[in-house]
């Protein structure tokens, strides 16, 4: 019997790959318990939200993190990340008190956090059980960026670390980084949504001539606004159409295409209907492309952790192949491309971990 249980999801800012595990996961929740009251916090936007929950929810659009501070998907900016993280640790127990005393208002029956270390906290203060679903921790991401003898960035990383041992559970959602600060945790298979294979329409609505036969690639780097995509390098190489996630000039080559075009689409479909994809080693994106049987060429930040195991599971499940990052911004990756589009697909993996999560919550919190 439903008892119409309220769930608090905090998702981290840093970009729509949080969001991308843990809206999927709320999804499969509310399927499962449908008088449930959602509320989400962080800065993702509602339609977002709204489109990954078909349900009715509240929203705090405040970041309870800082994640990093990159002026475009490829770069950090360290100074920026210093500065905001600064910002917020200077008066932890102050942000926490505050963070206690809205959770205390909401009441909450189970925090889910992805994986914002604020919530966390304060949630273990009121008795709250707390659900980290990740495949980082941002400890672990501060530890890869800062040297291990900045005295101030070791104190933010036990901060992170303290929070994220009051946690109740972590679901480490495969592929993960192999450590983690958790006390208990929970391996579960990748999260993605798949997307309905429409190639055709998806020609169609890009207003490419149905016989035109050369290869549609979808080119993005994720959430973080982008505009040092390789436009003019594309505007030379059409022997693919282009689709790129950033607006065009009118008078733009016949073979280039604006994202925008088709914003009406499911990403999901997107990603699912092309015939590639160039972009970065990301959560969200490279496990979609892999899931969906996508080939995956990709550019990687350097030094973000999670990369090498994302990279390693998607070469061993997929079609997937590391470009530079003078590659990518000169457009001198068609060779490689070529190469992955003859390989064959190969099955599909299991990428269930949405519906395992959700199960492992109701259970264990929500009966």
């Amino acid at each position: 019997m439903n008892t119409g249980k309220r769930v608090w999801c905090a998702v981290s800012g840093h970009g729509f790959g949080h969001w991308a595990q843990l809206g999927p996961v709320v999804r499969a929740l509310i399927e499962r318990r449908p008088d449930l009251t959602i509320h989400v916090t962080g800065g993702v936007p509602e339609r977002l939200i709204a489109n990954a929950l078909q349900h009715p929810f509240t929203h705090d659009a405040r970041n309870r993190d800082v994640g990093l501070v990159q002026p475009d998907p490829l770069r950090v900016d360290l100074s920026g990340t210093t500065h905001a993280l600064r910002a917020l640790h200077d008066h932890w127990s102050q942000r926490v008190e505050a963070e206690r005393q809205l959770l205390e208002s909401w009441r909450p029956d189970l925090i889910v956090g992805n994986v914002p270390y604020l919530p966390m906290e304060a949630g273990t203060c009121l008795g709250i059980p707390t659900v980290a679903l990740t495949s980082l921790t941002w400890d672990q991401v501060l530890m890869a960026y800062y040297p291990p003898d900045d005295p101030q960035a070791a104190a933010w990383t036990r901060t992170m670390q303290t929070a994220y041992r009051l946690t109740t559970l972590a679901l480490r959602i495969t592929p993960a980084l192999p450590v983690h600060p958790f006390a208990e945790t929970l391996t579960i298979p990748p999260i993605t949504t798949l997307g309905t294979r429409r190639p055709a329409m998806l020609r169609q609505a890009l207003k490419i001539d149905p016989d035109d036969s050369r290869p549609l690639v979808l080119v993005t780097l994720g959430g973080i606004p982008a505009d040092n995509l390789p436009i003019a390098a594309l505007t030379t190489q059409n022997d693919y159409h282009w689709l790129v996630d950033q607006s065009l000039a009118a008078d733009a080559a016949r073979h280039l295409h604006a994202l925008p075009q088709v914003a009406e689409w499911p990403f999901a479909d997107l990603t699912a209907s092309v015939e590639a994809i160039v972009s970065k080693p990301g959560y969200g994106m490279a496990i979609a492309a892999t899931a969906n049987r996508v080939p995956f060429l990709y550019v990687r930040r350097g030094t973000f952790p999670d990369e090498l195991p994302i990279a390693q599971w998607c070469a061993q499940q997929g079609r997937a192949t590391e470009i530079t990052p003078e590659a990518f911004r000169s457009g001198a990756f068609t060779d490689q491309l070529a190469t992955l589009l003859q390989h064959p697909a190969p099955p599909a993996p299991e990428v269930n971990g949405a519906t395992v999560a959700a199960e492992l919550l109701e259970e264990r919190f929500l009966g």
